[in-house]
């Protein structure tokens, strides 16, 4: 299983005699009890098992696109996606796409202003009419919000290609050339009108646009085929026709696709991109009950992110994508490119910020799993004495805060890195304790799994975060309190509106 491995996981030694006393009593053991009824199975394909001949037991898996959320009402925080399967998602899409670039152009417009950049000159290679263009493509914008009216020609986006088109040109060079100026003579007087009124529609566009904090400038989206696993198949781009073209074959549609906008704030370590990949127990669907594991592992990029570069090495973390560029990593990151949730907390207490594991993080992580779950009991089929295992990845954004990116209904556990052989002998075993001895005891060890419980259940003992300063006190997690509550995102939301985060020029938060 390991063969492919560049430098193979570091686990405990066995020599040959131990060896052949294992193989020997496990061949023992199947011969005694190959023909008993099973009271416990455990399996990592559920195709392995017929489960018709089992009475009153089946696996169910949990893989739905996020996509089918994004309206819901809960605390699930998620880039937003499109879940491309027909005409009609394409071109949901597409209107996100063009209303992205325009809300990114004001954005390079204010910023280059705040920066006190020049951004007109009488030579300028940029139409000064398309700044006019997007302050009332933005002003349709909020009116088609706030009155809901629909009947505007602006949006008729096929019917207007050539207009469409001249603005994705010159926001496609205010975007990769940082020298680029609007065709329009200098004055302080302009100047400023342009910022005033700028400002003011990006204010606006920030209560229509939640996501806008994580959005960036350069329209970058991510394209997953939902079939595949293990980073096959996947790919960045900014381009619209390049991704139209990605999700469809002269308009017959192959294998859907899910359309993902890239978070373009992630949070760095050492220059580098990471992700955290979350275990989480799913004992019952109704009510839900999860168990969050506390343990886990963080998966690093080995080039230093850049939004310019859409290279692998420095956007995708997936493990097997990223065995191929370990010895061409930065210097920084760990050789195999993967720390455990202890390496990653000793580095936030490193920098000054040894509360937000316990008091954003984590909790942030348990809520929108929580949400998730809730949110899937009207589709999903689950049957009782069943439980299964979930990997979820988590990107967390460079002011802390934790975004579901998907959720593997079968998570790989080979030992492809010295953590993952490390830590998964060990989940193996608490999801005994969980399944088995918590069932009949519930004061018995459930090991590093803590279950979720929604803020109404839980104990008026459980510590609560600081509102104003999220920073300031410790969270106390055990299996009987919730990781987190049910206003935790509110309760972030407000700080940040408080600009917590002033010195880091935090405009948004979703």
């Amino acid at each position: 299983m390991v063969n492919w491995i560049e430098s193979p996981p570091l686990i405990s030694s066995i020599n040959e005699t131990e060896g052949a006393i294992e193989r020997l009593k496990s061949w023992q053991s199947w011969n005694i009890l190959k023909n008993k009824r099973s009271d416990f199975i455990f399996v990592t394909r559920k195709q392995l098992i017929n489960w018709s001949t089992l009475n009153n037991m089946t696996c169910n898996g949990l893989a739905q696109c996020l996509e089918s959320y994004k309206n819901a009402d809960t605390n699930l925080m998620f880039p937003r996606c499109h879940f491309i399967r027909t005409e009609a998602d394409s071109d949901a899409f597409v209107e996100d796409y063009i209303t992205t670039a325009l809300v990114s152009t004001l954005k390079i417009i204010v910023k280059s202003i705040e920066n006190s950049k020049k951004i007109f000159d009488a030579n300028g290679n940029i139409p000064y009419n398309i700044i006019n263009f997007v302050k009332r493509c933005i002003l349709h914008f909020l009116n088609k919000q706030i009155n809901g009216n629909t009947e505007t020609n602006i949006w008729k986006f096929e019917s207007q290609k050539e207009v469409w088109n001249e603005f994705m040109i010159h926001y496609t060079k205010l975007v990769i050339d940082s020298n680029v100026k609007f065709n329009q003579e200098y004055t302080n007087e302009l100047e400023l009108d342009v910022y005033a009124k700028c400002k003011y529609l990006l204010e606006g566009v920030k209560t229509y646009c939640p996501q806008h904090y994580i959005d960036g400038i350069t329209n970058t989206w991510i394209i997953k085929p939902t079939s595949n696993c293990s980073g096959h198949g996947i790919m960045l781009s900014r381009d619209l026709q390049t991704i139209k073209q990605k999700i469809t074959v002269t308009d017959v549609f192959r294998n859907n696709h899910i359309v993902q906008k890239y978070i373009e704030r992630p949070l760095l370590i050492y220059t580098c991109k990471i992700d955290l990949r979350q275990w989480f127990l799913v004992t019952n669907m109704s009510p839900v009950v999860v168990w969050m594991y506390k343990e886990g592992y963080v998966r690093f990029c080995t080039n230093s992110f850049s939004m310019e570069n859409m290279h692998e090495s420095i956007h995708l973390s997936n493990v097997r994508l990223q065995n191929k560029y370990r010895k061409i990593r930065n210097s920084q990151v760990p050789a195999e490119c993967m720390w455990d949730y202890r390496e990653l907390q000793n580095h936030l207490r490193n920098i000054g910020q040894e509360y937000v594991w316990d008091e954003l993080i984590f909790p942030g992580m348990s809520e929108s799993i929580y949400a998730v779950l809730q949110a899937a009991t009207d589709t999903s089929f689950y049957r009782d004495k069943t439980f299964q295992l979930f990997g979820a990845d988590f990107l967390i954004t460079d002011n802390f805060i934790p975004y579901l990116i998907e959720i593997n209904s079968i998570p790989g556990l080979n030992p492809s890195t010295s953590v993952i052989a490390n830590l998964v002998p060990m989940l193996l075993r608490d999801i005994v304790k969980v399944t088995v001895d918590y069932k009949k005891n519930s004061n018995a060890d459930t090991g590093l799994f803590v279950k979720v419980v929604p803020e109404k259940w839980k104990p008026a003992s459980a510590a609560m975060v600081n509102r104003c300063n999220p920073f300031n006190s410790l969270a106390a997690v055990t299996a009987e309190q919730t990781p987190f509550t049910f206003d935790y995102h509110r309760r972030w939301m407000d700080t940040v509106n408080k600009n917590f985060f002033v010195d880091r020029k935090v405009e948004s938060f979703y």
